[in-house]
């Protein structure tokens, strides 16, 4: 009994590995399906949707189908919003880089507002797909929730911040880690971190919403 025990987590153990690398491999291949800028949006957005089914409990989806499904339907509405998130963050990135070429105390005064706004910025993102994949809103609206469920909880998003930047920083450490879990675990820890905070948000801010 304790031997088959052993065999059963050891095979559960061995098909998580081989969802997450195959699912990180479709994201790879639909992202350059997509030329790159126009596919990275929606291959995101299908991949949240897989990692949303296994999160809520039907980890017998279909993959391979649920994440075409998706990438189909969701590819003009990702890519709008998710070019609308790129241009921020663009700007950003110039802004912060503009300002630190100053050494007056305006332009440290700048840089460290364009910081914080950056950071403000970033939680906003990591909220975005799973918002985007578990509710129906109007188009803007998904930025706009996707701000303040960030903000609802701004210890636990500040947690998922760190975990996500040691993640970030263990994978590029190992390379075959970055290219087969990379996309896929990172989506995972923000899809069941971020599902069980929505989770327990007041209905009063979800009132715009359908969950799908």
């Amino acid at each position: 009994m304790k031997t088959r025990g052993i065999h059963q987590f050891i095979y559960r153990i061995t098909e998580l590995i081989m969802q997450f690398a195959y699912l990180q491999l479709l994201w790879i291949a639909f992202t350059i399906l997509g030329l790159g800028v126009f596919g990275i949006f929606p291959a995101t957005a299908a991949m949240f949707s897989v990692i949303r089914k296994w999160v809520i409990g039907e980890v017998d989806t279909p993959v391979f189908k649920t994440f075409w499904k998706n990438y189909k339907i969701e590819f003009f509405k990702v890519n709008g919003l998710g070019l609308i998130l790129a241009a921020i963050g663009w700007l950003l990135y110039f802004d912060y880089h503009y300002f630190a070429i100053g050494v007056s105390i305006s332009s440290t005064v700048l840089k460290i507002m364009t910081l914080l706004i950056a950071y403000l910025f970033i939680t906003t993102c990591i909220y975005f797909f799973p918002i985007f994949v578990h509710f129906e809103y109007r188009f803007f609206a998904y930025i706009k929730y996707s701000f303040l469920f960030s903000l609802a909880s701004p210890l636990k998003t500040a947690g998922l911040f760190i975990i996500t930047y040691l993640f970030y920083f263990l994978s590029m450490k190992v390379p075959a880690l970055f290219l087969f879990f990379s996309g896929s675990i990172i989506s995972y820890i923000w899809m069941w971190y971020i599902y069980r905070t929505i989770a327990r948000i007041p209905s009063s801010i979800k009132d715009e919403n359908d969950e799908k």
